[in-house]
C-alpha cells in the first residue's frame, strides 16, 4: 500500500504538472495565434498603410512586455521591422519578468521546456500582399506560473505523504502490539490448561473486547462474500451470453465456425448426453463472388440472413431434430450439424434444406441461377473433428466438380483415403509431384458391351489412376475433384488423353472413351495444349478411336465452350459424347448445336419412364431428338429384359460390363 500511495503521489504530481504545462503551451499559442491575427487585420486596413503607422502599431503591441518577437518582412524577404526582447532590455534596462524567489530556475526549464509558440500572418493591401508579419509571445510568465504551481503541487504530495507516513508508522505499531497481546493471551491460556474465555487479567479481557468488535465486520465479510459469489455467478452468466454473442457471424448472427467446431467436437463426444453419431451436411453458395459483384452489399447480406432463416424453419419445424443446429463457417459454407439423427431423418431433413437453397436461387447477370454445392458425411464415437470436416470438405470439392446440384455423401470410412491428404498443400505437393513424375499416373481401362439391335459393339472407358507415395492407387473420383479445385484439372486431362491415344495405339481395333472435367473447357490454354497434341502425327491413325467423354451440364453451364470444344475434336475426328442426360433434360435445347457421336442415360431413369408418363415423354423427346440428329443413344447401367426391348425398338443401346 505505501508503494501504491507514493506512485499515486508522484503519478499525481507528474500528471498535474504536465497538465499545468499542455494548458501553458496553449494558452500562450493561442495567445500568439490571436495576437497575430488582430495586428495583421490592423495594420491590412487601408488606413494603416503607412510605415510610421504600422511601426507605431506594432511598437504598442510589443511594448505592452508580452511578446519576445515582432517581425514585419516584405513579400522579397525584407526585414521592414522587428523588435526582440534583448532590445528591451537594452532600451528599459530590466527584463519581462524580474528575477527573484519567484521566477523559475534554469534546470527547471530545461526540465520542462515550454514550446516557443510562433505565429505568422500575411498583411495585405486590399488583393496585394505587403508583407508577413511573425510574431513569438513571451513565456517568461509562464514558466513563472508553471514554476509556482509545480512548488505548491509538491509541497502538498510531499505532505501527504508524509501524513500517511506517520499513519502507517502509528497503525504498524498498534497492529503489533495487539497481535502480541492476543498472542500473549492464547499462550497463557495454553499453559494454565484453560480456555480464553476463562481468561480474567483486565489487558486480555480489554483486547479480547477489542477483538470482539471485528466480529461484525467479520459477519459483514462474509455477506459481502455471498453477495460477491452470487455477483460472480451473475457475471459468469453474462460472459457466457457475451461468447456467444462474440461467436456468431456479424452478417447472418448465425453461429460462427468456433461455435461449430466446439459443438462438434461435444458432439463427438457426447458430452452434452446425447449419442455420439449423427449427421453433417456442408453446402457452399459457388457464385457468391457474382452475387456482390451485381447486388449490393445490403441486398447480398439480407439475403443470406433470409437464406439463413428460411433454413432454421425448416430445422425447427422438422420432429426429432430440434438439436439440429446451422452455422456459418465463413462467406460463402454453411454448415448443419444434424446429432442423434438417423438415416432416414437425416435424408428428410437433407433434401428440404435443398429444396428450400434451390427455390432461393437468384438469377446472375448471364441469365444463369447461381449454384449450390453440397456434402454430407456421418460421424461416430470414434470420429475426429479434423476428420469430418475433411471428409465435408472433399464432398464439396467432388460436387463442385460434378457440377450438379446433387448431395455428394462421404461416408465415414472413406476418411482412410482422404484424411491424410486433406490439407490443400498436401493435395497441391501431391498432385504437382505426380505429373512431373513418369509412371505416377496410369489408365484403368473397362471393356463395356453396348447390346443394340442390329448387334453388339465393344467399347472401352478409361479412368485416371494415380499412385501414392505409400503405394496405394488413387482412383480419379478421389484426387481429379481435388485438381479441379486446385486449378490443375486441364494438366491431369491432357495426361489422361495422352495415355489414352498411347493405350490405342496398342489396340489399334479399339475404341477408347475418356471423361473430360468441365472446369478444364473454361482455362483459355486448354484446348490449346489438347489441339497441338492431337496434331501430333504419331496419333494420326488412332484420334478417330478416341472419344471424349463430358458432362451434359456443360450444355448448360458452360454452352459456348462445349460448342468450340465439339467443333474441334470434329475437325480432328476425335469423337465427342455426352453422359447424364436424363440428369439434365434442359440440354435437349442445346443438343442440335453440337456435334456429338453419342448421349448417355441412366438406366434407372429409363426403367422409370414405363412407369410414369413424365418421364416416358421426356425419354421419348430424348430419343427422338437423338434418333433426328443421328447421335447414338447409349442407356448406361443393365435393365430388364423389356425395357431392353423398348429401347431396341427406338434404336437405343444398352451397356453392361463385359
Amino acid at each position: 500500500m505505501t508503494v501504491a500511495i507514493l506512485a499515486i503521489l508522484a503519478g499525481t504530481l507528474a500528471f498535474s504538472i504536465g497538465a499545468a504545462r499542455q494548458y501553458l503551451d496553449g494558452q500562450l499559442q493561442s495567445e500568439s495565434e490571436n495576437a497575430a491575427s488582430s495586428l495583421a487585420l490592423s495594420l491590412s486596413q487601408p488606413a494603416n498603410q503607412d510605415a510610421v503607422t504600422q511601426e507605431l502599431l506594432m511598437m504598442a503591441l510589443f511594448d505592452g512586455g508580452q511578446f519576445k518577437l515582432i517581425r514585419l518582412t516584405s513579400p522579397q524577404g525584407q526585414t521592414l521591422f522587428e523588435r526582440r526582447a534583448q532590445d528591451r532590455i537594452a532600451v528599459n534596462g530590466r527584463a519581462s519578468v524580474r528575477p527573484g524567489s519567484d521566477a523559475a530556475p534554469q534546470w527547471f526549464s530545461d526540465l520542462l521546456p515550454l514550446n516557443a509558440p510562433s505565429a505568422q500572418r500575411f498583411i495585405s493591401d486590399g488583393w496585394k500582399q505587403v508583407g508577413q508579419l511573425t510574431l513569438e509571445v513571451d513565456d517568461a510568465y509562464a514558466r513563472q506560473a508553471l514554476w509556482g504551481s509545480s512548488v505548491r503541487m509538491a509541497a502538498l504530495v510531499m505532505a501527504a505523504g508524509l501524513a500517511w507516513a506517520l499513519f502507517v508508522v502509528l497503525l504498524i505499531k498498534w497492529f503489533r502490539k495487539l497481535l502480541q497481546q492476543e498472542i500473549s493471551a492464547q499462550v497463557q491460556a495454553i499453559g494454565h490448561h484453560t480456555d480464553l474465555a476463562d481468561v480474567g487479567t483486565p489487558h486480555v479481557l480489554g483486547n479480547r473486547a477489542m477483538v470482539a468488535e471485528l466480529l461484525p465486520v467479520l459477519s459483514a465479510i462474509a455477506d459481502t462474500r455471498e453477495r460477491v459469489q452470487a455477483t460472480s455467478l451473475e457475471q459468469i452468466a453474462r460472459i457466457e451470453s457475451l461468447e456467444l454473442e462474440v461467436n456468431r457471424d456479424p452478417v447472418t448472427q448465425l453461429p460462427n465456425r468456433k461455435y461449430f467446431v466446439n459443438e462438434l467436437r461435444r458432439a463427438l463426444t457426447g458430452s452434452d448426453g446425447a449419442a455420439a453419431h449423427g449427421f453433417v451436411m456442408l453446402f457452399r453458395q459457388r457464385d457468391l463472388l457474382a452475387l456482390n459483384a451485381q447486388m449490393s452489399r445490403a441486398s447480398a447480406d439480407g439475403w443470406l440472413t433470409s437464406v439463413g432463416q428460411h433454413v432454421n424453419e425448416v430445422l425447427q419445424a422438422q420432429s426429432g431434430s430440434k438439436a439440429a443446429q446451422l452455422a456459418r463457417l465463413n462467406g460463402s459454407d454453411f454448415v448443419v450439424l444434424m446429432p442423434a439423427l438417423a438415416g432416414p431423418q437425416a435424408m428428410t431433413l437433407v433434401q428440404q434444406i435443398q429444396q428450400v437453397l434451390l427455390s432461393m436461387r437468384v438469377t446472375l447477370t448471364g441469365g444463369h441461377w447461381c449454384r449450390w454445392s453440397f456434402a454430407l458425411t456421418d460421424y461416430s464415437p470414434s470420429s475426429s473433428v479434423t476428420g469430418v470436416l475433411s471428409r465435408l470438405d472433399y464432398g464439396l470439392m467432388r460436387a463442385e466438380s460434378s457440377g450438379q446440384a446433387e448431395v455428394e455423401y462421404v461416408a465415414y470410412g472413406d476418411d482412410e483415403v482422404v484424411s491424410n491428404m486433406a490439407g490443400e498443400t498436401l493435395w497441391r505437393q501431391m498432385l504437382i509431384s505426380s505429373l512431373e513424375t513418369p509412371g505416377v499416373l496410369s489408365l484403368s481401362v473397362q471393356p463395356m458391351l453396348l447390346n443394340g439391335a442390329t448387334g453388339v459393339q465393344k467399347r472401352f472407358e478409361a479412368s485416371l489412376n494415380l499412385r501414392a507415395v505409400s503405394g496405394e492407387m488413387l482412383g480419379g473420383a478421389l484426387f481429379l475433384p481435388v485438381a479441379v479445385r486446385l486449378g490443375l484439372s486441364a494438366d491431369f486431362d491432357l495426361r489422361a488423353v495422352a495415355l489414352g491415344l498411347a493405350w490405342l495405339q496398342r489396340q489399334p481395333e479399339s475404341e477408347l472413351v475418356l471423361r473430360v472435367s468441365l472446369p478444364s473447357l473454361t482455362q483459355p490454354e486448354f484446348l490449346l495444349r489438347l489441339t497441338e497434341q492431337l496434331q501430333d502425327r504419331e496419333w494420326e491413325d488412332h484420334v478417330s478411336k478416341l472419344c471424349l467423354e463430358l458432362d451434359a451440364h456443360g450444355l448448360i453451364a458452360y454452352p459456348e465452350e462445349v460448342l468450340k470444344f465439339c467443333q474441334t475434336m470434329q475437325t480432328f475426328g476425335v469423337g465427342v459424347g455426352l453422359r447424364r442426360l436424363d440428369q439434365q433434360p434442359q440440354a435437349l435445347t442445346q443438343l442440335h448445336k453440337m456435334p456429338l457421336r453419342y448421349v448417355k442415360l441412366g438406366g434407372e431413369f429409363t426403367e422409370l419412364a414405363w412407369q410414369s408418363p413424365g418421364a416416358s415423354y421426356l425419354l421419348q423427346a430424348m430419343t427422338e431428338t437423338a434418333a433426328g440428329l443421328g447421335i447414338q443413344l447409349v442407356v448406361t447401367d443393365t435393365v430388364n429384359a423389356k425395357t431392353a426391348r423398348l429401347l431396341h425398338a427406338k434404336n437405343a443401346m444398352t451397356s453392361t460390363g463385359e
